[in-house]
Formats: C-alpha cells, sequence, structure tokens
C-alpha cells in the first residue's frame, strides 16, 4: 500500500470514528480538482462547470470544486493526471467514451485502464441519437433511395465519431458514399444549404438546436438511425417518427457488436470517476451527491440551457456507468478491427 493511500484511509478512519455525521466533516475546507481534456466553452466543459458547481452544494461540506481543463493528446495527457491523481478524494476527473477507447487503439502513451476507475456515475444522455440526416432536394426518401446512386456526405475528418457512425451506417446498408471531408459542425451545416452535400450524421438532438430551422421548415429526411429499436424515435419530433433503426438492417454480428457498442455511449456520458484505489466511502460520498443533483431542479433546468436534451435523463449510477465501460472495452479482435477500420482509416 502506497504512503498516500495509507494517508487517504487513515484520514478517512479518523472521521469514521469520531464523527456521528462522517460525510459532513471529511470534505468540510477542501478543494476537489474536476480535470476533463476539452477547451473550455464546448458542451462537455458547459456540463462539467455547471455540475461543479452542484457538486459544491451537494457534496456534504460543501467543497470548493475547481475546473481543470487539460485537452489535446486525444485525452490522454487529462486520462493520465486523473488516473494518477491522489486518492484522498481531492482529484475527481470527467470520463467520456472517447477517452475509454483510446488504450485499446494502441495509441502511445495511453498508459491507464478505464476499468479500474471509481467512478461515481454519469450524466447520461439518454440514448444514442446519431441519426443520417440529407436534405429533399436529394431525394434520398427511402432507403432504397440511398442505396441506388451516390450520396454526398459532409464530416469532419477522419477519426471523428460522426465520420465513424456515417461509414458503420454506409457498411450495414451498402451505401456508395462520397466523402467530403475538412468540415466544422457550423460549416457541414452550412454546406448542406448550399448542396454542396447531401447531408451527414448528426446528434439528433445536437441537429435540432443547432438547426432547428430545418426541423420546422421540414426541409430534411431523417434516414436512419443507430438507436436501437426500443429506444426509437431517437427525438420526439415528427420528421423522426418513423426513423428505422440500423439494428433491424445488420446482417452479421460483427454490425449488430458494433451498433449495441455505441449504444453505451450515452450511459458512459458524461462520466465522472475518483482515481483508481480511491477508498469506497469517498466514493459513496461523490455518487450520493451525483444523484441528488440528478434530482435537483436548478441543475435539471441548468441541463436543458446547456446541453439542450429535455427532460434530462438522469444520473446514472458508478455500478451502471461500470457496467457499460465494461461492455465497451470489450473488444473482439474482428470488433476492434471493423472499428478502427471504419473510423480511423480513409475509405
Amino acid at each position: 500500500m502506497s504512503k498516500k493511500v495509507f494517508l487517504a484511509l487513515l484520514s478517512l478512519a479518523v472521521v469514521l470514528t469520531s464523527s456521528p455525521a462522517p460525510a459532513e466533516e471529511y470534505f468540510k475546507g477542501k478543494s476537489i480538482t474536476l480535470i476533463l481534456g476539452s477547451q473550455p466553452g464546448g458542451r462537455r466543459d458547459r456540463v462539467t462547470r455547471t455540475t461543479a458547481k452542484f457538486l459544491t452544494k451537494h457534496i456534504p461540506g460543501n467543497p470548493n470544486v475547481i475546473v481543470q481543463n487539460i485537452p489535446g493528446g486525444k485525452e490522454i495527457p487529462s486520462q493520465l493526471k486523473i488516473f494518477n491523481g491522489r486518492k484522498d478524494g481531492s482529484v475527481l476527473g470527467v470520463v467520456n467514451a472517447n477517452a475509454v477507447e483510446v488504450p485499446y487503439l494502441g495509441t502511445p502513451g495511453a498508459n491507464y485502464d478505464p476499468n479500474k476507475y471509481a467512478y461515481i456515475g454519469s450524466a447520461g444522455t439518454g440514448k444514442f441519437r446519431q441519426t443520417l440526416f440529407t436534405h429533399v432536394r436529394a431525394k434520398f426518401n427511402t432507403i432504397e433511395d440511398l442505396q441506388s446512386r451516390e450520396v454526398a456526405l459532409g464530416a469532419h475528418r477522419v477519426g471523428h465519431r460522426v465520420y465513424m457512425v456515417c461509414r458503420l451506417i454506409g457498411e450495414v446498408l451498402s451505401i456508395d458514399i462520397r466523402w467530403v471531408l475538412g468540415y466544422s459542425s457550423p460549416s457541414r451545416y452550412l454546406a448542406v444549404d448550399r448542396g454542396e452535400v447531401d447531408g451527414g450524421c448528426n446528434d439528433a438532438a445536437s441537429a435540432y438546436t443547432q438547426r432547428r430551422d430545418w426541423f420546422d421548415d421540414r426541409v430534411i429526411v431523417a434516414n436512419v438511425a443507430l438507436t436501437v429499436p426500443e429506444n426509437l424515435p431517437p427525438l420526439d419530433h415528427p420528421i423522426l417518427a418513423k426513423t428505422p433503426s440500423l439494428l433491424d438492417y445488420a446482417k452479421t454480428d460483427l454490425h449488430r457488436n458494433l451498433i449495441l457498442k455505441v449504444n453505451t455511449i450515452p450511459t458512459i456520458g458524461y462520466g465522472f470517476a475518483f482515481p483508481p484505489g480511491t477508498p469506497e466511502d469517498i466514493r459513496k460520498i461523490g455518487e450520493k451527491a451525483l444523484q441528488n443533483i440528478g434530482k435537483d431542479p436548478e441543475f435539471i433546468k441548468a441541463w436543458g440551457i446547456e446541453v439542450g436534451i429535455k427532460p434530462f435523463p438522469g444520473m446514472n449510477t458508478g455500478k451502471q456507468v461500470r457496467q457499460a465501460v465494461k461492455f465497451y472495452t470489450d473488444w473482439k479482435p474482428d470488433v476492434l478491427e471493423a472499428y478502427q477500420r471504419l473510423g480511423y482509416k480513409a475509405p
């Protein structure tokens, strides 16, 4: 046992034996550094900072929660900071699906095991809403239309999740795709407007938030969603009322496994975890606080503003996140090869 772990356990033991309300005392007067691997200003940053305010409110003792952005490096620097952090509750981290998969892709320097984190839960996004949208002018109204001729799809870059999702859809449905890469999300929307591309893949809730005019004016078709059948529609809107699930078209175990795997991403969501080896009593304090945050009307209102998914899907427990991470990282060789080919290699 390391000296840091021994001191953390000793500190907690003192509180447990000397106070009738140990949780109220352990974090009193302390600070928690909340680490995430993204730039300030993005949606994940906004959700993290919003959650941080409510962690201060709901963790007994009301510790000061300080958000630290460590962007870049495929999230490896931030994850190493979390994974190797102090195990006394003073370090908490944001762990998402991108961070979870990196160690399994042979990425140099990814020397951490996402299955060993002490997860306290996640602010889940409810369900996987990635959907292939095309503009009505392109006249891809059915799956058969998509299979009948070339479709031009815009994406950010090779390696981006939007690119991987669209390639998976293309492979399952045998679609002839002409790729146009290099877009940001706003510029990709404009490319669809101008007819540079026929469409692309989007989280349905994000698309609705960012381009509500598409939905109001009915200028897009929601062709197919990666959402599993029991969670359809991907978004409650008439345009998506009859959108089919890609899973219904998957003919191989490999494709079915990939579709089910990405559908665990919402459970991992905006995951929060202490470093491995953090005492269970500390982890439970964090987990209870996160569950209480999920019931706080003020947080739910803030979530609606920052994320745009209404109603708030709720907080997942630490156990639910651990199970999702275990399934997501159970990479059989053929599934991993297919995932790397679809997501990280040019067609």
